[in-house]
């Protein structure tokens, strides 16, 4: 073998060991870069998934704030079914002291007419029919009762239109 054959073996092999250490660096900085490109990837799936978890927990927020306005919105019914319950309750105790109290007046109303029959048979100065036991003739009663409350105009409800002077 001549020295110019050895030569080139020489040059042959640094080329092939350049060669070499260069794909090597390269694979290298390839590889770097590849593992630099999945980190960010990485980065940006974990960012991704923050994001998506906030938008769960605001999601979640909302729902319990349906859920409580939902809540509120059936307790104010409750309230109002309430009311009402206790606004019928109460009515109901008023018109029960209403009957109460006319049963009462006309109670009073017959007490006062027997009172005045019976003052009427005692008068002497007063003739009475015998069928009605009231006066009868030119004699008779004239002093019977109006209350102009009771008796007078009223309004579409029945209430007394004049006012009684009486009460304080």
């Amino acid at each position: 073998m001549d020295n110019s054959t050895l030569i080139w073996i020489i040059v042959a092999v640094l080329v092939v060991a350049i060669l070499v250490v260069v794909g090597i660096a390269v694979s290298r900085r390839n590889s770097a870069r590849r593992l630099e490109a999945q980190h960010e990837k990485a980065e940006r799936l974990r960012e991704e998934a923050r994001k998506a978890e906030l938008a769960a927990r605001e999601r979640e927020a909302d729902a319990a704030q349906a859920r409580a306005d939902s809540a509120s919105a059936v307790a104010a019914s409750e309230q109002a079914k309430a009311r009402a319950a206790q606004a019928d309750v109460d009515a109901q105790r008023a018109q029960e002291t209403i009957q109460s109290h006319e049963a009462d007046a006309a109670d009073r109303r017959a007490e006062q007419a027997d009172a005045l029959r019976k003052a009427d048979e005692l008068d002497p100065s007063v003739e009475t029919t015998p069928r009605t036991g009231t006066a009868a003739g030119p004699d008779a009663r004239t002093d019977t009762h109006e209350d102009p409350v009771l008796d007078g105009p009223r309004d579409a409800d029945g209430n007394p239109l004049t006012r009684r002077t009486d009460r304080i």
